[in-house]
């Protein structure tokens, strides 16, 4: 979960790194992603939320909440993007 304000946030120097702790028997794994990518799709996913129905069909009030995921795992373990 982020604030709204990394729709904005863009560098090509900045990178988030997400980690997933994957309980207590697994090893953690990271999603490395520019934040360009983050801004985009935090951006674009938060605007197809607010144009679906909410509970009931009702009308989505907007919040400052924003939400990234890398459901293809495109980013999964990509150090090599920090060019380190």
């Amino acid at each position: 979960m982020m604030n709204e304000k990394v729709e904005s946030i863009v560098s090509e120097d900045l990178f988030y790194v997400f980690v997933n702790l994957n309980g207590d028997s697994a090893q953690p794994t990271y999603h490395i992603v520019p934040s360009e990518i983050v801004a985009t799709y935090t951006r674009t996913s938060h605007a197809e939320w607010l144009g679906s129905a909410g509970r009931g069909g009702r009308i989505r009030k907007d919040n400052p909440m924003r939400k990234f995921s890398d459901e293809e795992g495109k980013y999964l373990g990509a150090w090599e993007l920090l060019g380190l």
